[in-house]
């Protein structure tokens, strides 16, 4: 089956975004996590458009082509760029998928930009309870350049996935630039800025092996949210959600999808 491509670009005072658009349909945007390129959402994207979606797969600011500012930035210039491009792709909102640290961003674009935004997909969510102290060294150790192979390879299995997934696809592929800037765009935004995402409606998924974003996150995002925000949980996946299993991470993603219709 062939589908419509499309490269989307937006150019603003210093800023230059790319975006790859794929599909026809109702419009949805994949942010993928910290420091890493679309490449993670790819194949979640690949199955969401053979169901008769449009994607948006944005590369962030200091990946790629796109280029920005890194210094003295916030969650709401990262939310600023992804509305930039969805105003060059489509007329009207989309539904905004993040994961890991793009869930961030999701929920600052989703109370900064309502018009544009019709729901929000959190995968992996995290930001209030945290990794034990070894699973954050591990985290450490994964992302560290200077991390022996063999040392590093245990820190990724250990860290992002659950048992008997293949964690090799994260051992290369991270910005070191672009983690140390986003990190410090989350520290300059008060977290009340982004965490309910506005007043839209909130899908989250948490993988129950997930132990960098303890699914009490979802949990407690869950209740903060009531009714507004559906919570589904998924056995024997870790962190790296999209990437350890895209069709089980689909699922509950196109289910949300039906009912908002």
């Amino acid at each position: 089956m062939s589908h419509r491509h499309a490269t989307i670009v937006s150019n603003r005072p210093s800023i230059r975004l790319k975006a790859n658009a794929t599909g026809d349909g109702e419009p949805l945007v994949l942010l993928p996590g910290l420091g890493r390129a679309p490449t993670d959402v790819e194949p979640l994207a690949d199955i969401l458009v053979n169901e008769g979606y449009a994607v948006l797969l944005p590369l962030p600011r200091g990946i790629g082509t796109s280029t920005g500012p890194l210094e003295g930035i916030t969650l709401h210039d990262l939310a600023g760029d992804v509305a930039s491009l969805i105003e060059q792709w489509v007329s009207g909102p989309a539904t905004i998928i993040g994961h890991a640290f793009g869930n961030r961003i999701a929920r600052t674009l989703a109370a900064d930009r309502p018009e544009l935004v019709s729901a929000v997909v959190l995968l992996s969510s995290s930001g209030k309870v945290q990794p034990t102290d070894d699973i954050a060294e591990a985290i450490r150790l994964a992302q560290a350049t200077d991390t022996p192979p063999d040392v590093r390879r245990i820190a990724v299995q250990q860290a992002w996935f659950a048992p008997g997934h293949d964690g090799t696809t994260w051992m290369g592929g991270w910005s070191q630039l672009v983690m140390t800037a986003y990190l410090a765009a989350a520290a300059a935004t008060p977290i009340e800025d982004w965490w309910t995402a506005g007043s839209k409606p909130v899908l989250i998924v948490q993988g129950l092996c997930d132990v960098a974003a303890p699914v009490g996150n979802g949990r407690l995002l869950k209740q903060e949210l009531g009714e507004r925000a559906t919570l589904v949980e998924l056995p024997d996946i870790g962190h790296a959600m999209p990437v350890e299993d895209p069709r089980a991470c689909a699922r509950p993603i196109l289910e949300f999808l039906r009912r908002q219709r």
